[in-house]
């Protein structure tokens, strides 16, 4: 263990780089209802927000919206429907009748929420891994440009690892459920995460591939750097990092990584292949708690200015007692950009890159 960096869990909820809320919630099981109506994705007009552009969502018996089964990201409603079924656009003497649906939640074509918005399918896929039936989604953005959701290489590739590409279904037209199975969300961004994420993670890899896994026995190098600046577009841009990475190239022990140059199998390897992973805060990160074992690697976040670090981290890591730590290397003064969602990067933050230099070469020996 490295004493050196901070409790990612302690961290206090006033630090000015954090931004949303803390909650770990209990597990949860599975939930049945009868005689359930999903509704497909139906666009609404004059919205422009991607977050209410479409609504959708499934129905109980009595005609009520089931919350639990539709998304939030702190306190907005992700393509939430009327609450009531009558007041949606549907004809019920066209629904497609099911005696079994098994509801996986909502699709994104965004790698950190197709992966952290996908608890529901991993609920389904620990306790149905040998059901022949299929498992069934939202497209939260039916009408892109390019392949449908489930053709995108990003998806096919992470539903490869989970087993899913032959069971997986999308929800295009209303459909009456004998039987709806799903769950609540495991982990809803800068709000909360659910005890039993890192189980229903590990469950959700195909067995296969957490054999493989499992065969690495021990790390092979000391430390990777998983680097941010060759991306194009994103939330945050750390403005120095592409001069920082020259600088650590030159440590031994370390490597840089580029995550979206490799593929998922390759991404959750590096858990089992390093002794420490860091960088600043990204989606790989997440593939920690998929990776089974107890000795994996030691994770260290580097944070700096506002809204750097999202409550989600928290949250997960004292759910899944993940250990994660975390380095502060903000300036003192403050020269984070103003939110611009019409940007390729929401925000750019500046950050001491001889702070982060002097860590990586103490956590690298």
């Amino acid at each position: 263990m490295i004493h050196s960096f901070k409790s990612l869990a302690g961290i206090s909820s006033d630090h000015p780089c954090l931004w949303g809320d803390f909650e770990v919630r209990d597990s949860q099981p599975l939930q049945t209802w009868h005689n359930a109506t999903l509704l497909p994705p139906r666009r609404r007009k004059g919205q422009t927000l991607w977050w209410r552009r479409y609504g959708f969502g499934a129905f109980d018996a009595s005609g009520q919206h089931i919350r639990t089964l539709s998304d939030m990201r702190g306190k907005r409603h992700c393509c939430h429907p009327a609450s009531r079924l009558e007041d949606n656009p549907y004809k019920e003497n066209r629904l497609e009748e099911h005696e079994v649906v098994l509801y996986g939640g909502t699709l994104y074509d965004h790698i950190g929420h197709l992966i952290l918005d996908g608890g529901r399918a991993f609920q389904l896929l620990h306790h149905y891994r040998d059901s022949e039936l299929p498992i069934w989604f939202h497209d939260a953005s039916p009408n892109r440009n390019g392949p449908a959701i489930l053709k995108l290489a990003l998806v096919q590739d992470w539903f490869k690892q989970l087993g899913l590409r032959k069971r997986a279904r999308l929800i295009r037209r209303p459909m009456l459920a004998r039987q709806l199975v799903s769950g609540p969300a495991l982990c809803c961004d800068r709000s909360f995460a659910s005890r039993d994420l890192r189980t229903a993670c590990v469950a959700a890899l195909k067995p296969r591939l957490r054999g493989r896994l499992e065969t690495i026995s021990k790390p092979e190098r000391r430390l990777a750097y998983l680097s941010r600046h060759k991306l194009s577009q994103g939330s945050t841009h750390f403005a120095q990092e592409a001069e920082l990475v020259a600088q650590l190239s030159q440590l031994p022990n370390v490597d840089i990584i580029c995550p979206e140059e490799l593929n998922f199998e390759q991404k959750l390897n590096l858990y089992r292949r390093y002794e420490i992973i860091t960088g600043f805060p990204q989606a790989c990160m997440t593939l920690r708690m998929f990776v089974p074992g107890e000795k994996l690697a030691q994770q260290v976040m580097f944070i700096a200015g506002a809204r750097s670090l999202s409550s989600t981290w928290v949250n997960i890591d004292r759910a899944t007692d993940g250990g994660v730590g975390y380095f502060d290397c903000g300036l003192n003064e403050s020269r984070t950009v103003a939110d611009d969602p019409s940007a390729a990067f929401q925000r750019s933050n500046q950050f001491n890159a001889e702070t982060v230099l002097r860590a990586v070469q103490t956590l690298s020996r």
